[in-house]
């Protein structure tokens, strides 16, 4: 159904311009030309088939993220699991004092600690031991240019026409 709904609208198209051709005179009266679309094209169906695989496919984004979070939760569990078992495996390697052993799926060796830094409060640091990122305020720049200004490496730009669809 869902290829059948981008052929129908292209069928559904050339009905519309067949029928400016043959009546130019209902392009000036909207009402006319409402009425005359819904009467002699198929446009009110194609929108309703459209509109009906377009729920289905919002039904399967939702379902799809309801079983991304499940997954989500499930791996989060796992790597809990695993990582309370190499927990379990360095801790019964120092009780026993052996820093390498060899088993038929793997060998384990305990290595030493590496050094790494903590920050304890980032508003403390000095000057030159941390970076700033970048990032433009896109509401400030909006601003300015609608106040009659430019700022060099910005521009506005108009976004495409939108779809409100309203189902309740």
């Amino acid at each position: 159904m869902k290829n059948f709904v981008f052929k129908d609208a292209e069928v559904v198209k050339a009905e519309i311009n067949r029928l400016l051709t043959v009546h130019p005179d209902i392009a000036e009266d909207v009402e006319l030309m409402a009425d005359s679309i819904e009467g002699e094209t198929g446009l009110y169906e194609i929108l309703e088939k459209a509109m009906s695989a377009r729920q289905e496919a919002d039904m399967m984004v939702s379902a799809i993220k309801e079983r991304e979070a499940a997954l989500e939760a499930r791996r989060k569990r796992y790597e809990a699991q695993s990582a309370a078992y190499k927990s379990l495996m360095l801790s019964l390697m120092q009780y026993a004092a052996q820093d390498k052993v060899t088993l038929v799926t793997a060998t384990l060796s305990i290595s030493k600690g590496r050094t790494s830094v903590e920050v304890e409060n980032e508003d403390e640091l000095p000057q030159g031991t941390y970076s700033t990122k970048r990032v433009p305020d896109k509401a400030a720049i909006k601003r300015i240019i609608e106040a009659g200004e430019t700022i060099p490496g910005a521009y506005l730009k108009t976004s495409e026409d939108g779809l409100t669809i309203r189902t309740k």
